[in-house]
């Protein structure tokens, strides 16, 4: 039985490529492209969390209120 890979591949437009190289080499902080990429992904996962933890609130606040 093959075990299950621990990482998937994606497709980038090349203009975005080209952006994260630019960031990469004039900020110097990012080893590779997969670390730029994998701290953007956590960031926005972060933030679309906090987004949905707030739609929820907010629907459970008007469902108290109606009901």
């Amino acid at each position: 039985m093959a075990s299950k890979s621990k990482y998937v591949t994606i497709s980038l437009p090349i203009g975005i490529s080209d952006e994260i190289d630019e960031l990469m080499e004039e900020l110097g902080y990012w080893p590779s492209r997969g670390a730029f990429v994998r701290e953007a992904c956590l960031t926005k996962i972060k933030k679309e969390r906090l987004t949905l933890k707030e739609l929820r609130e907010a629907k459970k606040e008007g469902e108290e209120k109606q009901g």
